[in-house]
């Protein structure tokens, strides 16, 4: 009998936004496989999760950090009809992990003997790419979310970061321009990598799990930054992230 893929995404007012969960709807749009949305805002998160059964993620961050912390993407498994309980699936990697072993006769996110190279490279990713662009992306999310989650976004990075988001890259200062300069050193030596490819995706001919941990950051600036700044993302360093930006449309779809 076939399944049924239930995809839990946070939702705002502009579609899919999350990095983390962009990267399984690219995945899931690549291989084809059928699934639904079911969007959650952030503040139905825990309470849903606990109650669908799900597993915590982590622990959230201090000073709150005796606390599990929820998070999307998950995915549930079921049968259409109902028959059998849903297999519960949490945290990007082992979503994808799971889509590849699952689904074997569709295109691989982890080619045979590249899973270890490309855990590197997304720890490489979030280390030195995506802390230093988040300064300028997530003052941008509070924008589209409604007023109560916009509200609960502020006061939990106040509480963990100490200091409001609005004073993290504010519109028109000197501080967002210096961020953007940042951000773009930063994107820079993934640039680098990328140069080394005999193709648009790092791999070469099609794309792998490493190149969507990529785009899903793109995905997420196009919804949350000003466009002009996410034209200018597209043209840095040779024009690389508008290419790897258009070969990823047939895979950027919101499908429902």
């Amino acid at each position: 009998m076939s399944t049924t893929i239930t995809f839990y995404d946070i939702k705002s007012n502009r579609g899919a936004w999350s990095p983390n969960a962009w990267k399984i709807r690219l995945a899931l749009n690549l291989k084809g496989i059928p699934y639904k949305t079911h969007w959650l805002s952030f503040t139905e998160i825990e309470p849903f999760m606990k109650k669908l059964g799900a597993n915590p993620t982590g622990k959230k961050p201090a000073p709150d950090d005796a606390e599990d912390l929820y998070t999307c993407p998950v995915i549930a498994i079921s049968s259409p009809d109902g028959s059998s309980p849903s297999k519960l699936i949490e945290e990007s990697d082992a979503i994808a992990e799971y889509l590849d072993a699952a689904y074997p006769d569709t295109p691989k996110l982890f080619p045979t003997g590249t899973r270890a190279l490309q855990a590197a490279f997304g720890q490489f990713f979030l280390s030195e790419v995506m802390m230093p662009t988040s300064a300028v992306l997530v003052p941008g999310l509070v924008a589209i979310l409604d007023e109560v989650n916009a509200k609960y976004v502020e006061d939990t990075r106040m509480r963990w970061y100490g200091a409001p988001v609005s004073t993290w890259a504010p519109l028109g200062s000197e501080k967002r321009a210096g961020v953007w300069k940042a951000a773009e050193e930063a994107w820079g030596k993934l640039a680098a990598v990328y140069a080394k490819s005999d193709g648009v995706w790092i791999s070469g001919a099609q794309p792998v799990y490493a190149d969507f941990i990529v785009v899903a950051l793109l995905a997420c600036a196009r919804e949350v930054v000003q466009d002009s700044e996410f034209a200018a993302i597209l043209k840095w360093h040779g024009g690389v992230w508008g290419k790897l930006w258009e070969a990823s449309s047939p895979y950027l779809a919101e499908r429902q």
